[in-house]
């Protein structure tokens, strides 16, 4: 019977290669005829192979049979770099899923979708199915399950560069874990799953804080992650053994102990040879390449770094491994002579770059070209007449590089300012709002003239019903009954005694604006209060404040809050960490 396990990261199986001949097949066929669905599941986890799966897939399954063959396929299509087919699987697990309101299955399901669409590069698809996932997790039964699902989710963070959440959230995870390891109801493969799951936990802590360059932290979670392992599987080959080796190299690499970190990547290179970890094997060669570039051993880094570009691995990672192989190409190219290659490397690079749609990858860039040291490249190159052309295609493309990212740096200043004038023209707004008792914040696009003209108009001038429904909004602003989802004109009207027809030529003639626009003001401001107020806010997703303050989706409170304020809810949180708040 095989262990249960998390769906992305906790067991990353590769593909062992099957080819036969015609009869050969045939006679394997006859073979595993005699094994049932179940059986054929376990030999396919043991063996990391499709081939179990592809023969299962023709059998007549039963729903859970089903789920478990989509899964199994789409992992092991993964490690096979078979993305798209991987995308599918993933996607019938995820509809058949929901069809059987099978929530587990379904949180497999989306957090693989999302991580094959990073792995794809298409980081706003990955974003917003890790997202949609969220609230599935927390409707998930307490449990291992929903734990590891929650590292899994939190991995978005880590994606996205934000180290302090990732840790935050699985030191919490590991806090869980460890309650229900102690109270000891567990047995089994419950409780090596437990264990397991605990050990993949310590690794994404320790991870977390290598990313923060907080060294002594990670190694002492790397060395309990070791310990959990060695004690309760001794003999264990499977990725989370060489996830953690992978992890010790890349901790002594950042700490620049070098010396460390090669023996426990060569292990992994090893490893992969015989046990088919293609994506380890993959980050190891990337790593060895930069550990011995930065020891002088430029032949070796070569070596290595172009065994990375010839044999890569699409990975879901806040590094960017191919970009740095080739980066580790072209310099230690360069500083062995080999000058035609340093030149073909640099071009590969920059096109990489070019291509790439997350913006956050153009810090490679700056960090590339600070390493080009150019002028004593055309130096080495002068005396290469055949390189000429290569030289000025290799200098051309580096200056227009470097223009346009400059000139995109002051077209991002130029934003930044126009973005902070927008923000504090409606932070003195609504400063000034508070002082004449609870008006409505108008969106920044109107004229400010609303207050002026209700303050024109005498009050004995005003009708009593006016007045009177006047005096109620003004309290009703005051609240915070906006902020039920059910709000709308003939409920606000009710509740003032009056009726729509009214209430809206009330709202237009003093308010000047309709009664959407004047309730998605009131929710605004009161949700920008929290945030000011309420630090912890700062850290909340878009989806969760657009819920707090009454918005029935992110998208039409994102919209509303762009058009109350000028700016987005991301630029507005961005501005307030900045200054401090």
């Amino acid at each position: 019977m095989r262990l249960k396990r998390p769906s992305l990261f906790l067991i990353i199986l590769s593909l062992l290669c099957l080819q036969s001949t015609v009869v050969r097949g045939n006679q394997v066929a006859d073979t595993l005829a005699k094994y049932s669905n179940e059986e054929l599941l376990d030999k396919a986890f043991y063996t990391h192979s499709t081939f179990y799966l592809e023969y299962l897939e023709k059998r007549k399954l039963s729903v859970d049979e089903t789920k478990l063959l989509y899964q199994d396929l789409g992992r092991l299509l993964i490690s096979e770099g078979k993305l798209d087919s991987a995308l599918i699987y993933y996607t019938k697990l995820d509809s058949l899923s929901a069809k059987t309101a099978d929530l587990t299955n379904q949180v497999v399901a989306k957090l693989s979708i999302g991580e094959l669409h990073y792995r794809k590069k298409e980081y706003k698809k990955s974003q917003a199915v890790f997202e949609a996932a969220q609230p599935l997790i927390e409707e998930l039964p307490e449990g291992i399950n929903k734990i590891l699902s929650k590292a899994e989710y939190s991995y978005f963070y880590y994606l996205s560069g934000k180290f302090d959440l990732f840790i935050e959230q699985n030191l919490k995870n590991l806090e869980e874990i460890e309650k229900i390891e102690d109270s000891k109801k567990l047995v089994g493969t419950d409780l090596d799953f437990l264990w397991m799951g605990k050990s993949v936990l310590i690794n994404f802590i320790a991870h977390g804080y290598t990313m923060k360059e907080d060294f002594t932290s990670a190694e002492k979670y790397l060395n309990e992650s070791k310990a959990i392992i060695e004690k309760h599987f001794p003999n264990d080959m499977y990725s989370s053994s060489v996830m953690r080796k992978v992890a010790f190299g890349q901790l002594y690499l950042f700490k620049k102990e070098y010396d460390k970190t090669i023996p426990y990547l060569q292990d992994v290179i090893n490893l992969g040879d015989s046990h088919n970890f293609k994506e380890y094997q993959y980050k190891a060669r990337v790593f060895l390449a930069i550990a011995n570039y930065q020891k002088g051993n430029y032949s070796e880094s070569l070596k290595q770094a172009e065994t990375a570009i010839h044999s890569k691995v699409a990975i879901a990672d806040y590094i960017d491994f191919e970009m740095e192989a080739l980066r580790y190409a072209y310099l230690s190219s360069k500083a062995i002579g080999a000058t035609e290659k340093a030149m073909e490397y640099s071009r590969l690079f920059i096109e990489q770059d070019a291509a790439m749609n997350d913006n956050r990858k153009s810090n490679f860039v700056n960090s590339f070209i600070n390493n080009l040291e150019v002028s004593k490249l055309e130096e080495d190159i002068k005396s290469t007449s055949n390189s000429n052309n290569l030289l000025r295609y290799g200098l051309t493309s580096f200056a227009i590089l470097t223009i346009g990212l400059i000139l995109f740096s002051f077209y991002q200043v130029a934003e930044n300012k126009a973005i902070r004038a927008r923000i504090e023209e409606y932070m003195d707004q609504m400063e000034n709002e508070v002082s004449s008792e609870g008006a409505v914040v108008v969106p920044l696009k109107k004229e400010r003239h609303v207050n002026e003209r209700t303050a024109s108009i005498p009050k004995e001038e005003m009708d009593e019903k006016t007045s009177r429904i006047l005096d109620k909004l003004m309290e009703f602003e005051q609240s915070d009954l906006f902020v039920d989802s059910r709000m709308s004109l003939s409920y606000l009207a009710s509740y003032l005694g009056t009726n729509t027809i009214t209430l809206s030529k009330i709202i237009n003639t003093f308010k000047e604006m309709n009664f959407n626009d004047y309730i998605n003001g009131l929710r605004i401001r009161y949700i920008i209060d929290r945030i000011k107020n309420e630090p912890q806010f700062e850290q909340y997703k878009i989806s969760y404040l657009a819920e707090v303050s009454g918005f029935s989706s992110h998208s039409i409170f994102s919209k509303a809050f762009k058009k109350s304020t000028g700016v987005t809810p991301s630029q507005f949180l961005d501005y307030l960490k900045e200054e401090g708040h």
